[in-house]
């Protein structure tokens, strides 16, 4: 087991203490897809007005929409997910 210095406030001074080797990758990658899931819910918070029967969008803008939200919801499903980028939102979104 691997050695780490730490300082004793009883003793007041540094001791050695005997520290166990934690594997961090699993919550790294735990974290990163938290991350992307997160920056992917609020893209598409953020365009749900797009596709609303009020919407002052063009039908093929509600076109384009609802493909850049689809491909929102697939992003999970990518390969290397989580490290991929988000699509590229639309210019009017």
């Amino acid at each position: 087991m691997p050695k780490q210095q730490v300082y004793d406030g009883t003793l007041k001074k540094f001791v050695e203490i005997e520290v166990e080797d934690i594997d961090t990758s699993e919550i790294e990658l735990e974290q990163t897809t938290a991350g992307v899931r997160f920056r992917r819910d609020i893209a598409l918070k953020n365009s749900d007005w797009a596709l609303a029967s009020d919407s002052p969008l063009t039908d093929e803008q509600k076109t384009e929409a609802t493909t850049y939200r689809q491909a929102l919801r697939d992003l999970p499903e990518q390969e290397g997910f989580p490290n991929v980028e988000l699509p590229t939102k639309p210019d009017f979104i």
